[in-house]
């Protein structure tokens, strides 16, 4: 008596099962046409029916061991950037090994699809691979949602010579890429804000009095006063300098994230991923104009930087944009660890909440600026293209670890 077949039985012979050659849609055809001429031939007892039925039924397995051996013997890499921008195009290279003797032809790689990776195109086509040889080809993707994604597997299969059979095979390949999130364009009036916030901070008491020295020239900055450029030495050196005067220092943002879940549970998701754009839109506009600032948010702890500026600074605060989630605590609880409240730093703060609890957690000068994302004028901080498009265009963004211009 024969006994069932476990569940561990099952799911052995179904993974053998997948990995043989099946026939195509074509090749069902040559199947049904060569049982049809053997039965009819066995019917009527005309061998050449018989006959005629092996051909087709030859083809396919002709087809099938060659198949067989076309997708064996081969291994894969992949080329991701280390990180991107939710939204942006970025290049993937696959590069495709061949480790057998034989050469290899009209192989299809699939990638992994993942339910945020959206490609130019289904599936790649390699014409052919030398025995030892490295055949590249890519594709263009974007990924749909910020931080840390994975891709693992991509499918290799091929129906060379004929079409009739089909064989797919998986390789194993972990790739890693870290997703930015898309930053936000600012509304001209919160730009002109932000810039006008920072040549107020850049003047001190002294400087208000005329009472300082100059003590150096340096290259100027966007956002700085122009009335400080000095004109000889920016004709001398052919770019703009600016004084360097005593009691005078130049502006510091800095930028509080609170993500504590607050407000009405069905639009938490959408006012997180609004406060983390426009976030982002904040260092992005900050680092191209130069401005001085650091970050703060609390995740599972109270997470700061130093006060920086340029390429460097834009991609550490980013990567902590793309990992960050609902905070753990409430505003008022941490926001004393932060330090705000300093000379010449113009605090900034982005909240789930509503504002004024937030002002009132902040507790700093009228200078701070506070934006809540469930308030109706959250809008007014963005700008919008023709097509209704908020998010910074993908050219404009900084590519392959460049600072934007």
């Amino acid at each position: 008596m024969m006994k069932p077949l476990s569940k561990g039985r099952l799911g052995r012979l179904a993974r053998r099962l997948a990995v043989l050659p099946v026939p195509t849609r074509l090749g069902w055809y040559f199947l049904g046409a060569s049982l049809l001429l053997f039965t009819a031939g066995s019917y009527y007892r005309e061998n050449s029916f018989i006959l005629l039925s092996c051909i087709p039924f030859a083809l396919l397995v002709i087809n099938a061991i060659v198949v067989w051996l076309n997708v064996r013997g081969l291994s894969l890499r992949r080329e991701l950037p280390a990180e991107a921008h939710a939204g942006e195009n970025f290049e993937v290279g696959l590069l495709l090994l061949n480790h057998g003797p034989i050469p290899r032809f009209a192989l299809e790689l699939d990638d992994t699809r993942l339910p945020d990776l959206y490609r130019d195109e289904s599936a790649n086509l390699v014409m052919a691979v030398s025995p030892g040889y490295v055949q590249r080809c890519g594709y263009s993707a974007a990924m749909g949602r910020r931080g840390k994604h994975r891709l693992k597997q991509c499918t290799v299969s091929s129906a060379f010579p004929f079409g009739l059979m089909r064989m797919a095979r998986v390789l194993s390949f972990r790739s890693d890429i870290l997703v930015y999130p898309r930053p936000a364009r600012l509304s001209e009036h919160f730009e002109q804000r932000l810039l006008a916030a920072a040549r107020f901070f850049g003047e001190s008491s002294v400087a208000s009095r005329g009472q300082e020295e100059v003590y150096g020239v340096r290259e100027y900055l966007p956002g700085q006063n122009v009335a400080r450029i000095h004109w000889r030495t920016t004709a001398r050196t052919g770019k703009p300098m600016i004084l360097e005067l005593e009691g005078r220092h130049d502006a510091s943002f800095v930028l509080i994230l609170d993500t504590a879940p607050v407000g009405d549970p069905g639009t938490l998701r959408q006012r997180l991923e609004a406060a983390i754009g426009l976030f982002a839109g904040l260092t992005y506009f900050l680092t191209r104009q130069g401005v001085l600032f650091r970050f703060a948010w609390y995740g599972s702890d109270v997470s700061t930087s130093r006060a920086g500026r340029g390429d460097a600074h834009y991609h550490a605060v980013m990567e902590k944009l793309a990992h960050a989630g609902l905070a753990e605590k409430r505003l008022g609880e941490w926001i004393d660890d932060v330090g705000v409240g300093a000379q010449h730093e113009v605090p900034v703060l982005v909240t789930l909440g509503a504002k004024e609890h937030a002002e009132a957690a902040l507790g700093a000068s009228r200078e701070a600026i506070v934006v809540s994302a469930s308030e109706p004028d959250f809008k007014q901080y963005l700008r919008f293209d023709a097509l209704g498009r908020r998010g910074v265009a993908p050219a404009d963004l900084p590519r392959q670890g460049k600072e934007p211009e």
